[in-house]
């Protein structure tokens, strides 16, 4: 059982391969949720239709079926908008993934699967779904255009973060909007790299946020207190399986811009509304 839960968990697992879909079953069996799966996005529908479930994990392309695993995320979001949904994809389907964004997905997993990164992605999903019903107001909240936080190095304290943000949107913003889920996700993704890439998990480190709200644009910076890295090279250059390429190529993907300190341990991201 997952020491961050009290109770039972139940996942639906969508993919077509065999490999992959073994090394998350693995990782759901070590961690006691009870799962079910399927081989592709129709049959895994079928089946969210008569169960409950607490997060689905899905290939966005899977099978050979003719829904597809974005077709599946868009039906789903018909019906319930606060399921969490952890999208499985391939280098070559960042482009696809990024429209998946804009339905509200809580994780980005890259074949092959790692099984650190998909366990805490896995974790990360469950526990801020289960926060978003656990939600208290926010201490010594005040409404300001500017926001301003300093947190440690630790997943908990990014939600907690991460949860403010999705405050702050909902009350500067009208509706028409909506809830700017790729802002968030390339927020999430800065976090978790100066986390784990720049301060290496070392809970006394800390990660510097800020988020400037106007009328035309959202401006968010995120700073660390590692050594910092040569941006150019992970970009351009990086390895496809290093989680930290991976982060910023998506982040990339998301933002209208994306610029970095000469350091390296500072990343300031642009979404012009």
């Amino acid at each position: 059982m997952p020491e961050l839960l009290n109770f039972k968990y139940r996942i639906l697992v969508i993919d077509s391969e065999t490999e992959s879909r073994s090394s998350i079953i693995e990782i759901l069996d070590n961690e006691g949720f009870e799962f079910d799966w399927e081989a592709s996005a129709e049959r895994g529908y079928k089946r969210f239709g008569k169960q409950h479930y607490d997060l689905i994990i899905s290939e966005i392309k899977p099978g050979g079926e003719e829904m597809s695993g974005l077709d599946l995320l868009k039906k789903i979001r018909e019906n319930d908008s606060t399921i969490p949904f952890i999208v499985i994809s391939d280098i070559t389907s960042v482009e696809i993934s990024v429209k998946a964004v804009n339905y509200g997905v809580a994780g980005y997993l890259v074949k092959p699967i790692e099984f650190t990164e998909t366990r805490d992605t896995i974790r990360r999903a469950i526990r801020h779904h289960k926060g978003r019903f656990l939600k208290k107001e926010l201490d010594n909240y005040q409404m300001e255009n500017f926001f301003d936080a300093v947190i440690t190095s630790d997943e908990q304290s990014i939600l907690k973060l991460l949860d403010t943000v999705d405050n702050l949107i909902e009350l500067v913003y009208p509706k028409e909007f909506g809830s700017l889920p790729d802002l968030k996700m390339a927020i999430y993704e800065g976090l978790s790299n100066a986390v784990e890439h720049g301060n290496k998990r070392v809970s006394k480190k800390r990660v510097f946020f800020k988020l400037e709200l106007r009328m035309d644009k959202i401006m968010v910076h995120i700073k660390d207190e590692g050594k910092g890295f040569d941006t150019e090279f992970v970009v351009k250059k990086g390895s496809n399986t290093d989680s930290l390429n991976r982060g910023l190529r998506l982040i990339h993907h998301l933002m209208d811009e994306v610029t970095f300190s000469m350091k390296g341990n500072e990343i300031n991201l642009l979404k012009i509304l």
